[in-house]
């Protein structure tokens, strides 16, 4: 059995149930572990019973880990979410040692093929990073780090172990949603592991593992018979990272802000992003329907300018084109 884990809380709930439901379609026998940030979120997934979800509050973490509650009260809580990703695997592994292995996910990723060529590419290594594979237009890793948090393996071993245990010291005294001092929240740790670990960590290079904007420019997408390819190779999961409500029902996808030529942006759209907004619109309802009432997407003030913007029929009709905005 595969073993995955990952947190959020109530206002990313209804992404990580699509990114669940990918990893029924593509996935053999696995158990999501998902530590629940807010009461609401463990109330959600406990009254669905997801026969693959093991649920975890978060003040069990934080009772195992008694310097979380320091660290909460030292940042924001965006701030203290980074803090908590690599607690959270390293407390699975040390209560479960039946585990062999143990992938950190994001939740806003889904999956499109069996992610286990990672798994058998991972070999005998203890550690699975993946890079950002920026493209040279977008190269960003200097600020935010060579490598993306999105998928994280860890073996159950000693490297495993003193991996994670770095991290999470390093997670504790300082995680900020800035960068600072060659910093950047709980990502850009990642960049001295090749060193810091080198016989343990392997670079993870399948072409279809963490397609996602900022990348699309580096590889060659293609689609065939309903079915993505990225160099030719099967399409294992996209990170729909940066997605933001716009007004009614629409969603912008950020592909934009990564300066995706406006061909390869309309076909990655229509392809990838519509199909996913319409999962995540159509699992918001069902959800509304059991009396759970939850969002896919939260507007925030930062979100509050582009809201009121694209209310216009003719500007919204541009920005759909263009595949700028999608539908829920």
């Amino acid at each position: 059995m595969l073993h995955f884990c990952c947190h959020f809380d109530h206002h990313y709930l209804v992404r990580a149930l699509v990114m669940l439901d990918s990893l029924r379609r593509s996935t053999p026998a696995f158990r999501l572990h998902v530590l629940c940030l807010t009461p609401e979120c463990h109330d959600a997934l406990k009254r669905l019973a997801l026969p693959e979800v093991t649920v975890t509050p978060l003040n069990k973490l934080e009772r195992a880990e008694p310097r979380l509650s320091t660290a909460k009260k030292n940042r924001s809580l965006a701030e203290y979410y980074f803090t908590l990703t690599p607690h959270w695997p390293a407390f699975l592994l040390k209560k479960n040692p039946s585990i062999r292995l143990l992938t950190y996910l994001d939740a806003d990723l889904e999956f499109h093929h069996s992610p286990v060529p990672l798994l058998e590419e991972l070999a005998d290594a203890s550690v699975g990073i993946i890079e950002h594979r920026f493209h040279e237009s977008f190269d960003i890793a200097e600020h935010v780090g060579r490598f993306n948090v999105g998928w994280i393996t860890f073996r159950n071993d000693a490297a495993g172990e003193s991996c994670l245990a770095q991290w999470s010291e390093q997670c504790l005294e300082w995680c900020r949603d800035k960068v600072e001092d060659g910093k950047f929240a709980d990502q850009k740790y990642l960049d001295s592991w090749p060193r810091d670990f080198p016989s343990a960590v392997r670079i993870l290079s399948h072409p279809g593992a963490n397609l996602a904007p900022w990348n699309l420019r580096s590889h060659a997408l293609t689609f065939s018979e309903g079915r993505a390819f990225s160099d030719g190779e099967p399409l294992l999961f996209y990170h729909f990272q940066m997605m933001r409500p716009r007004s009614g029902r629409y969603v912008g996808t950020a592909l934009d802000v990564y300066r995706i030529p406006p061909a390869l942006l309309q076909e990655t759209a229509e392809r990838l992003y519509r199909p996913y907004a319409r999962k995540i619109g159509s699992k918001e309802r069902a959800l509304h329907r059991r009396g759970l009432d939850v969002k896919g997407f939260r507007t925030s003030r930062k979100d509050a300018g582009s809201v009121s913007d694209d209310k216009r029929p003719l500007f919204r009709k541009r920005l759909l084109r263009q595949g700028r905005i999608v539908s829920l």
